[in-house]
């Protein structure tokens, strides 16, 4: 059989297989176990700020907000 014909003979017999192409699975999806932290910084997992925000602080203290309660005297 000609290498033509033989090429058409296959194409017609598996014609399904190019109706539906599967997607392909993401990158790393069949590692088994957990990654190092360095691992997952380096394929972008967990951002690591070089300069982080300093925390805001309270404008009153929480001994003022929960203080106990002074007796009142009349």
């Amino acid at each position: 059989m000609p290498e033509e014909e033989k090429q058409k003979k296959l194409s017609a017999c598996s014609r399904h297989r190019f109706l539906y192409i599967p997607p392909c699975t993401p990158e790393n999806f069949w590692e088994v176990g957990f990654p190092s932290t360095q691992t997952c910084i380096d394929r972008g997992y967990i951002k690591e700020d070089k300069n982080p925000e300093a925390r805001l602080r309270r404008r009153q203290p929480l001994t003022a907000l929960f203080s106990p309660k002074q007796s009142q005297q009349d």
